[in-house]
């Protein structure tokens, strides 16, 4: 074995090296970082690379070694967790319904400021292509912001809405859940970094979208 791979198999047993991540704009920016915690505390040498992108990486090409989806990746030889599921429903903030008043009914909505969905949801039914939306956009960190910005009623999961001052409205009439799955290539579970990454990970996403874990309060914006 030349030195190369000595000092490649010494990495892989110690947790050195790097780990790339990937994931979806919304759970890679306001659900990931303070969930990495655990794992810098579990590998603190491990350099963890976070990519950002509503695009699937390829854990059988390995473009990425550990992703956290919101479908059940298909590829061959990668091992799957489900860890969750998003609780979504409809929201606004404090001031958005006092200056509209609470929607007695999803038909109502069609006189009030909506923002998205995006295509997909308007495909499935979930909304008609003919209600007016304030803001319309594909990117579902942008209708977060949106939201938390107090420029209508928008769909959210209620892991998000509630520490961010959020107030369900129609609840039950609009309600569904997103599972959320975290996978990697069947070949790394040999390798201690990525399979510490994805144990830690996976525990501490199970317990977010339990309840178990509260991220801080955000400040809510009047419109």
């Amino acid at each position: 074995m030349d030195n190369a791979a000595r000092a490649f198999n010494r990495r892989a047993s110690t947790g050195a090296g790097s780990v790339r991540i990937t994931s979806s704009e919304l759970l890679g920016v306001e659900v990931l970082p303070p969930l990495l915690a655990g794992v810098r505390q579990a590998l603190p040498q491990l350099r963890l690379e976070l990519s950002i992108s509503d695009r699937l990486e390829a854990l059988a090409r390995q473009e990425s070694d550990i992703a956290v989806r919101l479908q059940r990746p298909s590829e061959a030889n990668v091992v799957t967790r489900r860890v969750g599921a998003l609780r979504v429903g409809l929201y606004a903030t404090p001031a958005c319904i006092k200056c509209h008043g609470l929607p007695p009914s999803l038909v109502a909505l069609k006189d009030m400021p909506v923002i998205g969905p995006d295509r997909r949801l308007v495909q499935e039914g979930a909304f008609t292509a003919e209600q007016t939306f304030l803001i319309c956009s594909d990117s579902h960190l942008a209708q977060y912001a949106a939201l938390r910005a107090g420029l209508g009623f928008g769909l959210c999961p209620q892991q998000l809405a509630e520490p961010a001052g959020l107030v369900q409205v129609l609840a039950g009439e609009v309600e569904m859940e997103v599972d959320i799955w975290i996978a990697m290539h069947h070949d790394l579970r040999r390798v201690k970094r990525a399979a510490t990454v994805f144990d830690v990970l996976s525990g501490a996403l199970e317990d977010f979208l339990a309840g178990a874990v509260r991220q801080p309060p955000r400040p809510v914006h009047s419109p």
